[in-house]
């Protein structure tokens, strides 16, 4: 873990960040999700140190069809531990003051994963990151012959 913190220090100190880092800023279309976009971005990253742009706990890659591979060796990213616990709150308007059950967290656990090049089975479907509708003032910019790879679905 402490390798994987070094590395990412270093990532952000030298403005050397692998161009998949931008992708975890462009939001999929509906059916193009993978379990890894909702997490944070310290474990994207992680994942991306891994030399991956997607990977998955075991029995994730089996809901998707694929296995993997034997021998194959899993990474950790971090979860939340959280518990249900009673919070003392203040009514900004009244003044008064309750008590309220709320998550909170009390540590982290690891998870295993596993990348995307250590499985086999099922390809994946192919993502498409054309958006919907082209962008304001994407007609504009052909005319004035600025040339796009962006087509809309």
């Amino acid at each position: 873990m402490r390798e994987a913190l070094e590395k990412l220090l270093s990532m952000f100190e030298s403005g050397n960040l692998p161009p998949a880092v931008a992708r975890t800023m462009i939001r999929r279309q509906a059916g193009d999700e993978r379990p890894s976009d909702k997490w944070s971005l310290g474990n994207r990253l992680l994942m991306y140190l891994a030399g991956t742009e997607d990977a998955r706990g075991f029995r994730q890659w089996e809901e998707v069809g694929r296995h993997v591979k034997k021998g194959a060796k899993a990474f950790h990213i971090l979860a939340p531990l959280t518990k249900t616990r009673k919070v003392k709150i203040q009514d900004p308007e009244t003044g008064e003051e309750r008590e309220e059950e709320r998550p909170v967290i009390v540590g982290f656990r690891f998870i295993p994963v596993f990348r995307l090049e250590d499985t086999e089975g099922e390809p994946l479907p192919e993502v498409d990151y054309a958006p919907p509708e082209l962008p304001p003032l994407f007609d504009v910019a052909t005319r004035m012959g600025h040339q796009s790879q962006i087509r809309p679905r």
